[in-house]
């Protein structure tokens, strides 16, 4: 099992499996494995082993890009909106509509999504 990127949680069949790459055992019948990855949105990828099939298959599935921003907290929370402004104190982020300050000391990490230029 793999993902593009490389690092997300995975479930299969809605149990907790770990993160991506990893190597899992799958029973014959029908399953669903849901990815999940900061930054990314989350997937659903339902797929079916026959009893005839072979062992060894692998599946690689690359996820998709979010349509916000994903600020990760120190505190370990996460705020999903479109970042404003980023000044060395504070972060502006636009979360249903309403403005947000953040304090930048607060913050982890901001994987930032590529965005058409607006004339």
């Amino acid at each position: 099992m793999n993902t593009v990127p490389q690092g997300a949680s995975f479930t299969l069949d809605g149990k907790s499996v770990g993160t991506s790459p990893k190597r899992i055992d799958v029973s014959p019948g029908k399953h669903i494995l849901t990815f999940s990855l900061i930054g990314y949105a989350p997937g659903n990828y339902p797929f079916e082993i026959k009893p005839e099939d072979s062992s060894g298959g692998s599946i690689t599935v690359e996820l998709g890009g979010m349509m916000h921003d994903t600020v990760q907290m120190r505190d370990g929370s996460v705020l999903t909106g479109d970042v404003e402004s980023l000044s060395a104190t504070t972060m502006e982020i636009r979360i249903a509509g309403t403005v947000q300050r953040v304090d930048r000391n607060q913050i982890s990490r901001i994987p930032l999504i590529q965005r058409e230029a607006v004339q």
